[in-house]
């Protein structure tokens, strides 16, 4: 039996048997996996709070099968302090479902796994607007997933815009002579400057960035629905969030 050292993030679990968890996590070394916790619902046990969503850790494991098995594991960060605001509970929820949803099991992805790292350490110890933290991470997830919106330039002809519109089926802004009738959002100079802020920007930077409110709102509304154009997945956090924002 050869044990396996990684690092990473759990993104979510499922009760297996009376005391078991099935514990999925975005590693370093394996990509996303599926891990056997013996025993980790048990008060008592030494992998309870390792192996709870948010939680980035060490863990050691060993492969059966056809799943893994947990040996080991060391707490890194936790980001417990996020289940104490409703609101950070709620994104960081988000966070992790659209992670999920985006990446293949034992598909390596250090810069998932990075983007996530740092917006649970955003969310936890900076104060930033939340609506602006999602969708910069919304831009960068479905980016490194292979979908990267093209907001440079028309991308039916190829020339430069300063304004035009935003085509989901194609997947970037369109010039006035490209534009069809399907999936059109207009976008406006503001509008598009905001884009290319959004593409180039750090997450560490975001304090700094003047944003307007009803522009985040219109550019998360054509993120959302590009997002579920790629991976046609309905995430239940969003769900959640318009309920709670209701």
């Amino acid at each position: 039996m050869s044990l396996i050292n990684v690092q990473g993030v759990v993104l979510k679990y499922i009760k297996l048997g009376e005391s078991d968890k099935i514990i999925t996590i975005l590693t370093d070394k394996l990509g996303k996996v599926d891990v056997v916790a013996h025993g980790a619902r048990k008060t008592k046990s030494k992998f309870m709070a390792s192996t709870q969503p948010f939680c980035y850790g060490e863990y050691q494991l060993y492969k059966g099968k056809n799943l893994y098995t947990l040996s080991q594991s060391n707490i890194i960060d936790s980001f417990q302090t996020i289940i104490m605001d409703l609101d950070k509970l709620t994104f960081g929820i988000y966070f992790l479902e659209l992670i999920d949803s985006l990446t293949e099991s034992e598909t390596k992805s250090i810069s998932m796994l990075s983007l996530l790292l740092k917006t649970l350490y955003i969310l936890t110890h900076d104060d930033v607007n939340l609506k602006l933290l999602r969708l910069v991470f919304d831009f960068k997830a479905i980016s490194i997933s292979g979908y990267m919106p093209q907001v440079n330039c028309c991308i039916k002809c190829g020339n430069k815009i300063l304004e035009g519109y935003f085509s989901i089926k194609d997947g970037g802004v369109v010039c006035r002579n490209c534009k069809d009738s399907k999936s059109i959002y207009g976008i406006n100079k503001e509008t598009m400057n905001n884009l290319h802020i959004i593409k180039n920007i750090k997450l560490e930077d975001l304090r700094n960035i003047k944003y307007d409110d009803k522009t985040i709102d219109y550019l998360q509304n054509i993120m959302t629905r590009y997002i579920f154009y790629q991976t046609e997945k309905q995430l239940k956090s969003i769900i959640l969030m318009d309920k709670i924002k209701k």
